[in-house]
């Protein structure tokens, strides 16, 4: 699959409907200036990352020694504390 591409001046008379096409397609699209490409629409990455980062992550993360585990547990409470009105259960 290639990119697409599209003229400067074609993209000035279209934006919204190629900002569309890019969004729904995720395809990314060439802007072109006579035969040069002088730019890219694309759509943005995803927010987050990919789990196989995620589990690098973990596996990686330093040890935290008792002081600060301790610490980090506590804060952890207190941040659930002050949230607990914002997590009930959509369910219930």
């Amino acid at each position: 699959m290639g990119i697409e591409s599209i003229s400067a001046t074609e993209l000035a008379r279209n934006l919204a409907t190629v900002i569309d096409h890019v969004r729904y397609t995720g395809v990314p699209i060439a802007i072109t200036k006579g035969v040069r490409t002088v730019a890219t629409l694309m759509p943005p990455k995803p927010a987050g990352l990919p789990i196989d980062e995620l589990i690098h992550l973990i596996e990686n993360a330093p040890q935290l020694d008792a002081s600060a585990s301790l610490s980090m547990a506590q804060d952890l409470k207190k941040i659930r504390m002050a949230t607990q009105h914002e997590l009930k259960n959509p369910w219930d």
